[in-house]
């Protein structure tokens, strides 16, 4: 389940797969890192990485679904409304 900031998201929302060259801000961290560097960190098997499905928001990689959100899109103080992403 991911819980997201709605006002920073833009819509209409995708799902793909993931590219060569993609890159995300994983939660907790500042600086954006590499899904390759972040699926060799993560242990990912060859199976699991052609697996996985991002949910974008225009360029930006919101989430790799049932793993991480992407920082920037993390509830905080100022979140007024949230947005409720669950994987089935």
């Amino acid at each position: 389940i991911a819980s997201l900031d709605y006002n920073k998201l833009k819509f209409p929302l995708l799902i793909r797969k993931w590219q060569q060259g993609d890159s995300f801000v994983p939660l907790g961290m500042k600086k954006k890192k590499k899904l390759s560097d972040f699926f060799i960190d993560q242990k990912f098997s060859l199976k699991n990485k052609e697996h996985a499905w991002l949910l974008c928001s225009g360029k930006d990689i919101v989430w790799i679904i049932g793993h991480r959100i992407d920082h920037r899109y993390r509830i905080t103080p100022l979140t007024k409304v949230v947005v409720r992403v669950e994987k089935l």
